[in-house]
């Protein structure tokens, strides 16, 4: 009776076991499917943050080019209101005594210099 009793126990104790493997396995299954539903957001965030960080790159070239063509804008400007100013005082001087003319002309030469 006694081996009867320890293959009975053995038997019971396999089917705990057997129950307990098909336990892991379908817990095994869904930790996978979680695990590959994790890669599949990992790749799509990665592939955003790439985007992103193209479109940044983008748009820092184009503020660059932006930038550029506002100095040389501002550069132009300034040459033409430069141009402009010296020819008001010509207009200006061709009625002057030509001493007067040399020494006003004189004058705006150097706070040309001093501005620059």
């Amino acid at each position: 009776m006694n081996l009867a009793n320890e293959i009975s126990s053995l038997e019971t104790e396999l089917q705990s076991l057997r129950t307990e493997n098909e336990v892991l396995k379908s817990n095994k299954a869904i930790i996978e499917f979680e695990n590959d539903s994790l890669r599949r957001q990992v790749t799509k965030v990665n592939a955003e943050r790439d985007n992103l960080m193209r479109r940044a790159e983008s748009i820092k070239s184009l503020l660059d080019q932006i930038g550029g063509s506002l100095m040389l804008g501002l550069r132009k400007f300034h040459d033409n209101e430069r141009d402009i100013a010296a020819a008001q005082l010509t207009a200006e001087t061709d009625d002057m005594p030509m001493f007067l003319a040399q020494a006003r002309s004189n004058g705006h030469a150097e706070a040309d210099k001093t501005e620059h």
